[in-house]
């Protein structure tokens, strides 16, 4: 009876083991937008993972007394060597991302507006319209927690930072100045506060939540 046990138990074990070799595709939602990864262990403590991710949001916001309409297009493919230190679900990650990351910029003056250090009428200034975007190449680092190691199916967590680089931002407006050195200065002026004022989204801290299948 205990030798039925124990062989039961090992093939119980070796069950778990294959299971945690096998490859493992996962559905994706988190700070970085939602998407679908695929992930391969390289060993008992290595990993590595690729993955996909994607998603849009609208939002207001003024900026040097200009009101903004922002439109945010998060747009990544990441590649990761995943770390498990215990042989556990504790992962550390250090992986790159090819970053398509950005922004678009839209402002309507209806207003008389100070652009730069100048104050400009609607048809002098026209509609303001603009881009942000962040380096091509972002590299980013990562803590998270695989609980699907040893089943096949299971959730996953991870938390972590991407250095994208600072915003570079370029305005362009469409009235009856375009072209004018003075206005042309002052839209340069204004285009260097919004960069400046976007400074922080060098660093993107994120959290991502996984639901993972294991084949």
């Amino acid at each position: 009876m205990n030798l039925r046990i124990v062989l039961l138990c090992a093939l119980a074990m070796t069950h778990l083991e294959a299971l945690a070799e096998g490859h493992a595709v996962s559905a994706r939602v988190g700070m970085l937008g939602v998407g679908i990864e695929y992930a391969y262990p390289l060993g008992e403590r290595l990993a590595i993972r690729g993955g996909i991710n994607g998603s849009g949001y609208a939002f207001d916001q003024s900026e040097s007394g200009i009101d903004y309409e922002f439109e945010l297009d998060w747009d990544s493919i990441s590649v990761a060597v995943d770390f498990h230190p215990t042989k556990g679900p504790l992962r550390l990650t250090g992986g790159l991302m090819r970053n398509d990351n950005g922004l678009s910029v839209l402002s309507s003056i209806s207003n008389d507006v100070t652009v730069g250090g100048a104050t400009y009428t609607p048809a002098e200034v026209g509609t303001i319209r603009g881009a942000v975007g962040f380096d091509g190449t972002a590299p980013f680092l990562g803590v998270g927690w695989d609980w699907s190691r040893t089943r096949r199916f299971g959730v996953a967590l991870d938390l972590g930072v991407v250095s994208q680089g600072s915003p570079k931002v370029s305005l362009s407006a469409d009235g009856s100045l375009v072209g004018d050195p003075a206005f042309e200065a002052d839209l340069a002026a204004e285009q260097a506060e919004l960069q400046d004022a976007l400074g922080d989204l060098d660093l993107v801290p994120f959290a991502s939540f996984g639901v993972v299948f294991r084949f």
